[in-house]
């Protein structure tokens, strides 16, 4: 395994897995508009994945230098 690098948590496919759906408004616009991208991702094709979570990635991170100004 690479230095630094955490495996996540290992999930069984019969296994109910939450999503942006089931959590609920943050309070925040910013952050919830990201995570709305989220929703429905498993109905996409897996190429797409990438694309999707490089996008919230980046949402959250101008969010996050945002509230750190």
């Amino acid at each position: 395994m690479s230095e630094g690098v955490v495996p996540g948590p290992r999930v069984r496919a019969s296994e109910p897995v939450d999503d942006a759906s089931h959590t609920g408004p943050t309070g925040d616009d910013a952050v919830d508009e990201a995570l709305t991208a989220l929703v429905g991702i498993e109905q996409q094709p897996l190429r797409a994945h990438v694309a999707v979570f490089d996008a919230v990635h980046g949402a959250l991170q101008d969010r996050l230098a945002d509230a750190e100004a």
